[in-house]
């Protein structure tokens, strides 16, 4: 007997003496059954396919398919029964999954597995919603997993401050809303798992941006839950067992980035949203927020010179199917022949989400739609390397300019939820500075500023006064790094002084990066700006010890420079996800990296 095979686009690869299926092929056919395997590379993928009999070794990849799924729990018959995420949180599934009843097809029980996550997500939101009122504030805030506490307790809030409207007690309701953050900040201060506390520190967040709401519509003085300055908010409702989502199109306030307006006015007209501006001015966060806030998935890209329309096709038909969003990340560096062709891709996705369609051809394909999927795109204008969007492109996208953000009012919420006090200060003076003049003298007194706005002035002189190097930074990205380390410094040190803690963060962050003659500079900067405030010596005697051993090790001198490199070095290493090491030939920099990965 002959059996011919039809429909292969090439012969069988025998080169390394076995078949080698075609990856592109076994993505195209694999793909339709669970749509999440377009957002895999396709050695991911043919290892997940080729894990047929065990189920647990599919783990490591759960985190490309899921994005809040870190591991699946097991029970002792193999049968799936909780989904866990990387800070430990478990959600018990509302039914259970037997991997053995898909006999081998590891694309069928992923399947299971994404219906029983939103089912499961579902009814522990029903539980958590109706046990808001019979728990108290503080248990309830741990009782229950983080995303399920924040979609929570913002459906308590828009339902609490819509009868405030109503009732005319906005004001009353203020004050419980600071009331209810203070205790949450001391709940930070306190002792809490880590999980807890990154729910802790979001939900603050949350809680300040809500508090500041409430200010607003109190100073207009809004009378009915109909006032364009209420229905323009973020508002979620519990009705009929679902949580909806509802505000109007034209403006939205996504938390502290409030520049970005359009976003959903784009996806009302069917468009995408193309927000642009300089590097560090939240572009592609304002993104991801806004997508969590929807409860989508969103799949950020980053795009490069080296992409192609195939590889862009594959992303496209996994995004119209699985009705999630796409941040593609410097899209301009695309080439521009690349574009024409991208173009083309998403005007035809976006057609058939205008025409309400529920299949639709795509590149020869026909494919389901899901009509709540969205392409967003950012660009850094102006950049060596960067194309300009031909005209057919332009017209699909709703384009946002994203200005620089304010530094101090991220840095004091930022502050405020790690549980830092003297974060944010209420401005009893109207007016910051006084002008007064005796005997034809000018004196200006300054109001004190906050630790946050300390952390925004350093920066401001330090690119002022300092030299110009390639390699200074004083964005939102260092700035962010000084409260990634003030973060740190507060969960070691937690009755330590809080301008202590921002100088030290401040110091240990930034004094590595600078040259010799900047560095009396700095000093100069920051103790005009912490007068009276002396940084105590660090405790680093298990440290030293441990790296006079290591040097010895390799015949290397302990010296007091030296040292205090390496452990810069390594400091940094703590706080950023990559660093540069810069200095002459023969300088110690690779043997000072090197050590640290002995500590």
């Amino acid at each position: 007997m002959v059996l011919t095979l039809t429909g292969l686009s090439s012969a069988p690869d025998l080169s390394s003496g076995g078949v080698q299926p075609n990856p592109h092929q076994v993505t195209h056919i694999m793909g339709y059954s669970t749509w999440r395997f377009f957002f895999l590379s396709n050695d991911e993928l043919l290892e997940i396919l080729s894990e047929t009999k065990d189920p647990q070794r599919v783990q490591p990849h759960l985190k490309k398919c899921f994005e809040g799924i870190n591991t699946l729990e097991f029970s002792a018959e193999q049968e799936i029964v909780a989904m866990v995420s990387a800070e430990k949180e478990v959600v018990s599934f509302s039914g259970t999954i037997i991997p053995a009843d898909a006999k081998g097809m590891v694309e069928k029980w992923l399947a299971q597995v994404e219906e029983q996550m939103v089912q499961s997500m579902k009814d522990t939101c029903v539980e958590a919603i109706q046990a808001y009122f019979s728990t108290a504030k503080n248990k309830w805030l741990l009782d229950w997993p983080g995303q399920i506490v924040i979609c929570a307790e913002c459906v308590h809030w828009t339902a609490e401050v819509a009868q405030a409207i109503e009732d005319s007690t906005l004001p009353d309701y203020l004050r419980k809303s600071n009331d209810q953050i203070d205790d949450m900040v001391k709940m930070v201060r306190g002792k809490l798992s880590s999980g807890a506390r990154t729910t802790m520190g979001a939900l603050i967040v949350i809680d300040v941006h809500a508090r500041d709401v409430i200010s607003k519509l109190i100073s207009i003085g809004i009378k009915s839950t109909q006032d364009f300055n209420w229905i323009c908010q973020l508002r979620y409702y519990w009705r009929e067992g679902s949580v909806f989502v509802a505000m109007i199109t034209t403006e939205i306030h996504i938390f502290i980035f409030t520049e970005c307006r359009t976003l959903m006015g784009a996806l009302r007209l069917n468009l995408g949203g193309a927000p642009e501006g300089p590097a560090g001015t939240g572009k592609t966060e304002t993104t991801k927020d806004l997508a969590k806030a929807v409860a989508k998935q969103c799949v950020v890209f980053n795009c490069s010179d080296g992409l192609d329309y195939k590889a862009m096709g594959k992303f496209f038909k996994g995004l119209a199917q699985a009705g999630a969003w796409a941040c593609f990340d410097e899209f301009n560096r695309i080439e521009l022949e690349v574009l024409s062709v991208v173009a083309q891709q998403i005007h035809s996705i976006q057609m058939a989400i205008t025409q309400k369609l529920e299949r639709f051809m795509f590149e020869g394909t026909d494919i389901l739609l899901n009509p709540t999927c969205s392409i967003f795109i950012t660009m850094n204008p102006g950049y060596a390397g960067r194309q300009e969007l031909p005209d057919n492109l332009k017209v699909l996208f709703r384009t946002v300019a994203m200005m620089v953000p304010d530094y101090a009012m991220i840095g004091e919420i930022s502050l405020y939820s790690f549980g830092f006090i003297d974060a944010r200060r209420e401005i009893i003076l109207s007016v910051v500075c006084i002008l007064i003049k005796c005997w034809a003298r000018k004196y200006m007194f300054i109001v004190d500023p906050s630790l946050a706005e300390k952390i925004v002035y350093t920066y401001k002189l330090c690119s002022e006064q300092l030299s110009s190097q390639h390699h200074y930074d004083y964005g939102m990205r260092a700035v962010k790094t000084v409260l990634t380390a003030a973060r740190n410094l507060k969960l070691n040190y937690p009755d330590q002084l809080e301008a202590i803690l921002v100088l030290r963060a401040i110091v240990d962050v930034n004094l590595p990066k600078f040259l010799a003659q900047d560095v009396p500079l700095f000093e100069g900067i920051y103790s005009d700006l912490f007068p009276g405030i002396q940084l105590p010596q660090p405790d680093r005697d298990e440290l030293v010890e441990i790296l006079k051993k290591c040097l010895s090790k390799r015949n290397l001198q302990a010296t007091e420079w030296y040292m205090e490199k390496i452990i810069q070095v390594y400091e940094m290493i703590l706080v950023r996800h990559g660093l540069m090491i810069v200095g002459e030939p023969m300088g110690g920099k690779t043997c000072g990296y090197q050590v640290t990965t002995l500590i």
